[in-house]
């Protein structure tokens, strides 16, 4: 009994033990399968990393930099159109005897460009042989205008081989654009200039003023308020994005109250009108001062003057330089009437500025006063006496930066009738900034009937070379200059071929040391003399290419 059942439990065992075998045989098939699958997922990563270990160092590629040129496009010049007085003076009672006569509804425009290598930029008269076309033509600027909405103005511009442009437009009824571009599209050496008279009736005037881009700085100075004369600071917004005005009136007692006036929002394609004598009334010299926010501004300011029925002349006027300490003002007329230097002191203290009035023989003696004490933001008009008939330039020289200008006035003949006193018309002399290298400047479409007066800092020599309205060019002038004194070019002296010049190039010898302004001398057809000046500004100078990199 004891074998039987030893030899059961024997089977039972080795029952037991087939049973546990096959158990671990069949554990034993289904772990080198999840092993496998292990080891094929791990193989990759380890041949990854094998071949990131034996894969040599590399230095990171450098980005390259994008060079390039960027050139300035056409130049955009806005002009301000006629002269437009308020309502109110125009306002009549019932006696048709007594109307007011307006101004005359237009203005000339004349308009000229250079390409930057023309001849005429350098004191020679040179066609291209180089520069020409397919054709054999040498390109040319190219200049239109267009009228307050856009549309283009007939009248083409001329031009010669020196690559120089003329254009000239006569009763322009609007406040015209120009645009000037070389005839690769790029920015050309350019200049417009708008004049505007009326010969006789109660706004008897002439006035020329330079169109200009907008700007979102600007002073102007020596401007009435006295009863029977009006000044209006005119804003312009030619864009499509608002700007905002900070405007502040100075007198002789220094900066005015504005009265909640000191901020005109001005909309997009929308001008604002600033009565001034509505803020500072019964003023002989008011200073004004602009400051833009938003989309720059096309600014001036525009006055008129009458004493009783008699007229006393009009002006339209562009933005002053900015204010220095050193300010010459050529082509100061006098004829029978002292003029008057308006000193303006934007700074918070004193400032003393010493006058010196130069002539053709140097400084003249006995010219009156010799130095003045301007207040800070104050306002001063001072009659400059002593002085003979003739042409002149005022010259400051300050401790501290100023704004001047330089009142300069004609009397014409008797009115007939019961009027009391004769005519008069002014102009308000600018500070001539020195010029560069060269300058160039339109002279007045009306036909340019004055002269050219230059003064120099030290010993030198000018080129001036007129320039005809077909874009033609006579033969270079040489003004030799001296240090202190004034020399004088009439328009008989610049004419072509019998023809008045329409504009002008200027090349200084020295860079830097020549001022020069025009002073337009226009009869009246009765025998008095219409007056108004005009700055030579120097070439703006940016009309190079700019390199441009990005970088990461």
């Amino acid at each position: 009994m004891a074998e039987h059942a030893s030899e059961a439990e024997t089977e039972a065992e080795d029952r037991t033990g087939t049973a546990r075998g096959a158990g671990r045989v069949r554990a034993a098939h289904g772990r080198p399968a999840r092993l496998l699958l292990g080891v094929a997922a791990i193989v990759p990563l380890l041949l990854a990393a094998g071949a990131l270990a034996v894969a040599p160092d590399r230095e990171p590629a450098a980005a390259e930099h994008v060079a390039t040129t960027a050139s300035p496009g056409p130049r955009s010049l806005a002009c301000h159109g006629p002269l437009q007085v308020p309502d109110e003076a125009l306002q009549t009672g019932g006696d048709a005897a007594l109307a007011v006569t307006p101004p005359t509804p237009s203005v000339s425009l004349r308009s000229v460009a250079a390409e930057p290598a023309s001849s005429v930029l350098f004191g020679e008269v040179s066609g291209s042989s180089t520069r020409q076309d397919a054709e054999g033509a040498v390109p040319a600027p190219a200049i239109t205008a267009a009228d307050a909405e856009g549309e283009e103005l007939p009248g083409d511009a001329a031009s010669t081989d020196l690559g120089i442009a003329v254009q000239t437009l006569r009763d322009v009824r609007t406040a015209p654009r120009v645009t000037a571009q070389t005839s690769e599209g790029g920015r050309p050496v350019a200049d417009a200039v708008q004049g505007t008279w009326t010969a006789s009736g109660d706004f008897r005037s002439l006035s020329l003023s330079r169109c200009a881009e907008p700007t979102t700085e600007a002073s102007f100075l020596g401007v009435s308020t006295q009863t029977g004369d009006s000044s209006v600071l005119v804003l312009s917004n030619s864009s499509d994005r608002p700007a905002t005005a900070s405007v502040q009136l100075r007198t002789a007692d220094g900066p005015a109250a504005m009265e909640g006036r000191s901020q005109v929002v001005v909309a997009p394609g929308d001008e604002e009108r600033v009565l001034l004598e509505s803020v500072v009334p019964g003023e002989d010299a008011v200073g004004v001062d602009v400051s833009v926010l938003g989309a720059p501004l096309s600014l001036h300011v525009q006055t008129t003057e009458r004493d009783g029925l008699t007229p006393g002349g009009a002006e339209i006027l562009d933005p002053l330089p900015a204010p220095a300490q050193e300010l010459v003002m050529p082509g100061v007329d006098i004829a029978g009437t002292a003029p008057t230097l308006v000193l303006s002191n934007p700074s918070g203290s004193t400032v003393t500025a010493d006058v010196e009035v130069l002539g053709a023989d140097g400084a003249a003696s006995g010219a009156s006063p010799a130095q003045i004490e301007v207040p800070a933001g104050a306002v001063v008009p001072t009659a400059v006496e002593g002085l003979a008939d003739g042409t002149y330039a005022v010259q400051v020289s300050a401790d501290g930066p100023l704004d001047a200008v330089t009142r300069s006035a004609r009397t014409g003949e008797d009115l007939p009738g019961d009027t009391v006193g004769a005519p008069v018309d002014f102009t308000l002399v600018a500070p001539a900034p020195a010029l560069g290298t060269h300058a160039v400047s339109a002279l007045p479409g009306q036909g340019a009937t004055g002269a050219l007066t230059l003064t120099a800092d030290e010993d030198t020599e000018a080129r001036v070379i007129p320039i005809g309205a077909d874009g033609a060019a006579g033969e270079p002038i040489a003004v030799d200059l001296a240090a202190g004194a004034t020399s004088t070019l009439t328009h008989e002296q610049l004419r072509l071929g019998g023809e008045g010049a329409a504009a002008l190039s200027i090349v200084p010898e020295v860079p830097g040391a020549v001022h020069a302004s025009w002073t337009q001398r226009q009869s009246d057809g009765a025998g008095g003399v219409l007056l108004s000046s005009l700055p030579v500004l120097p070439d703006a100078g940016d009309g190079d290419s700019v390199p441009v990199v990005l970088t990461d």
